[in-house]
């Protein structure tokens, strides 16, 4: 717990350092197409926190864009998690299943997932279901990629002394497959939340009447530079927010397993 608060003091003084710098710099320079840091932040609130008390102040921007694209964002990753570690699993037992799909799996984790958009556009429409398509396609390889290779890598001498034991194949695959190919799954759900942030604002930014991404393509459009920056940090902001609640899982989920890191 010290060294954390120490991480985070020291994290913080960093950006206050930097920002300071940022600011000078900007202030000096004073071109409406770099803005400072407290232009941008003044155009933040008032953009995102400029609404009525018994909304915390949430403006109707916030409440439209931001609940927009975390629905999108939520729903979307949740799905390429849940439909992604099935496959991988199912493909990881099976070596016929493997040696037929791991091709289509490493071209799909190759392919870059922004090219779906035109093609979720023509199928789908301008609505909801297009983000979500395309964050839950195009981020799911990376999850079926690393619960199949997790799978496929459970230790042998477990899975016979599992089954010498008389343990039932379901509960082999709960007490002994599962766990074992846990932290794989987990390392590639982390990768597939940053790929399915990306996504979400662009998706958002390429055809969409509302998101994070939409609002900060009007504001480049109106050429109010301060709010499409607001409008970058608060896709930032998202992102970070994601990957803190997936952090907590994580450690969660991994509680109790032997860790390696630094000595203090």
């Amino acid at each position: 717990m010290r060294r954390f608060l120490i991480r985070v003091v020291s994290y913080t003084w960093l950006v206050l350092a930097l920002v300071l710098v940022a600011e000078m710099l900007l202030r000096w320079r004073d071109s409406s197409f770099t803005p400072p840091p407290s232009r941008v932040a003044t155009a933040f609130v008032d953009l995102w926190w400029s609404g009525p008390a018994h909304r915390l102040f949430a403006s109707d921007e916030f409440v439209a864009d931001v609940g927009a694209s975390m629905f999108r964002l939520g729903i979307g990753f949740a799905l390429a998690v849940s439909v992604g570690t099935l496959v991988g699993v199912a493909l990881g037992r099976s070596q016929r299943l493997e040696w037929l799909c791991a091709p289509v799996v490493r071209l799909g984790v190759a392919t870059p997932a922004v090219v779906l958009i035109p093609i979720a556009i023509v199928l789908l429409g301008i609505n909801d279901r297009m983000p979500i398509f395309v964050i839950a396609f195009g981020s799911v390889w990376p999850v079926i990629f690393n619960a199949m290779d997790g799978v496929a890598n459970v230790d042998r001498l477990a899975l016979n002394s599992a089954r010498a034991i008389g343990l039932r194949p379901v509960d082999r695959f709960r007490f002994v497959v599962l766990p074992a190919a846990l932290p794989r799954i987990l390392a590639g759900a982390r990768v597939s939340l940053g790929i399915a942030v990306v996504l979400m604002v662009s998706s958002e930014l390429y055809a969409s009447t509302s998101g994070v991404g939409y609002q900060i393509l009007l504001q480049q459009q109106k050429f109010d530079t301060p709010r499409m920056f607001a409008g970058v940090v608060m896709a930032c902001a998202i992102g970070i927010l994601f990957n803190a609640l997936f952090g907590l899982y994580e450690r969660w989920a991994l509680r109790g397993r032997p860790t390696v890191g630094r000595s203090a």
